[in-house]
C-alpha cells in the first residue's frame, strides 16, 4: 500500500516529476496544489537546506501529513557575487539593478538570455539544492546536491510552464535543450539530477511509515 507524502510546491511538474520517481518506493506524491488550504511558507533561509526545512514543516504542521521541501539556489559562471541569483533565482534585477523584482516566466527568461549574452552567449552555471523531510515523529531530516549545467543566451522557441530556464539549458549529452529533449531522454536527465532524493528516500523510508 502507497504511502501518502506531501511535496510543498504548487509546481504541478515539479510534483509529476517526484510522483514518478518516488512510485517505485510505493510513496504516493500529493502537493499544496492538492490541499484545500493555504499554506504560506517564509524562505528567509541562509542556506538552501534551511529554506527547504521551512518550506517542509509549513506542510507538516498544517497537514499532518509528512511532508518534503526542495529548495535551488543558482549560481552563474562570470558575473559577481552580489549579482548572482543564489535563492532569489525568479526575482531579477530591475532598473538601476538595486532593486529585485519578482518575475513571470517570460520576465525571467529575457533577463537571463540578456544576462548570458554578456558573457559572451555561452556559460556554466551551478545549481545547488537540497531537499528538507518532515515524518510523522517529528524528526527532521535534510541533504544537498550540485549539479552543473551549461546555459546559452539563443533560445528554445519551446518552453516549460514554471520552468522557463529550460529553454536556456543544454543538456551535455545530447546538445539539445532542455525544451527538446524526447521524453526517454527527459527522464533519463532528471533521472540523474534527482538520483541523490531518490537515494534520500530510501534511506528514511522507515521513518515514513
Amino acid at each position: 500500500m502507497s504511502k501518502v507524502i506531501l511535496m510543498a510546491t504548487k509546481n504541478p511538474h515539479k510534483k509529476e516529476r517526484f510522483r514518478y520517481y518516488l512510485s517505485e518506493l510505493s510513496l504516493s506524491v500529493i502537493s499544496f496544489g492538492d490541499i484545500d488550504k493555504e499554506i504560506e511558507v517564509v524562505e528567509d533561509g541562509k542556506t538552501p537546506e534551511e529554506n527547504a526545512l521551512k518550506k517542509a514543516q509549513s506542510g507538516f504542521k498544517a497537514t499532518g501529513i509528512p511532508t518534503f521541501g526542495i529548495d535551488y539556489w543558482f549560481y552563474i559562471k562570470g558575473i559577481p557575487d552580489e549579482k548572482q541569483p543564489g535563492p532569489y533565482v525568479r526575482r531579477i534585477f530591475t532598473g538601476d539593478g538595486k532593486e529585485r523584482i519578482e518575475a513571470s516566466d517570460e520576465e525571467m527568461l529575457d533577463y537571463y538570455t540578456k544576462l548570458v549574452e554578456g558573457l559572451g552567449g555561452k556559460t556554466e552555471g551551478m545549481w545547488n539544492s537540497a531537499i528538507g523531510l518532515v515524518v510523522r515523529s517529528g524528526k527532521v531530516y535534510t541533504e544537498k546536491f550540485a549539479r552543473k549545467t551549461l546555459l546559452t543566451s539563443v533560445r528554445s522557441p519551446r518552453r516549460t510552464e514554471g520552468e522557463p530556464l529550460n529553454s536556456i539549458q543544454i543538456d551535455p549529452l545530447t546538445g539539445k535543450y532542455f525544451t527538446d529533449l524526447s521524453k526517454k531522454e527527459w527522464l533519463r536527465l532528471q533521472a540523474e539530477r534527482e538520483k541523490g532524493y531518490i537515494e534520500f528516500f530510501k534511506s528514511h523510508l522507515e521513518d515514513l511509515s
